[in-house]
């Protein structure tokens, strides 16, 4: 009989561990369709912002391209960061963004549309990213 509670005590812990192992997974493979999804998104603006930048040759347009590219570029990192390069990442995303945030009143409304769509791009796989890391959303 002890030697029955033992197996069975085995039998739950080993099937704990491949529900939770199957969970982490299925997380993992979630967080990557969304991070795709968002990929593709910042790429999307950022070709458009490409062209736009071509025609215009305005320095903003230009700056926004680089700035997408650059989103666009961590995005793809991000997806297997770490929490320290993950921090780092968002250091660097919010200087730049201030750097832009700070000239986009002197923009067109397409141009300034663009910005937010990109803006957006990263917040959504920024929410993602923490939540795979486990860090907490802050309100800034």
């Amino acid at each position: 009989m002890k030697l029955l509670n033992q197996l069975f005590a085995l039998c739950l812990g080993i099937a704990s561990l491949l529900l939770f192992a199957s969970c982490t997974q299925e997380a993992q493979r979630e967080t990557n369709a969304e991070a795709n999804e968002v990929e593709a998104e910042t790429r999307s603006a950022g070709s458009e912002i490409s062209s736009e930048a071509n025609e215009a040759g305005n320095e903003a347009n230009r700056d926004l391209n680089n700035f997408s590219t650059w989103v666009s570029d961590k995005t793809s990192r991000a997806k297997t960061a770490t929490k320290e390069e993950w921090q780092e990442l968002k250091t660097e995303y919010k200087t730049r963004e201030a750097k832009l945030d700070a000239q986009s009143s002197t923009w067109d409304e397409k141009t300034k549309q663009k910005w937010q769509q990109t803006k957006a791009s990263w917040n959504k796989f920024e929410d993602s990213t923490q939540a795979r890391l486990g860090i907490p959303e802050d309100n800034d």
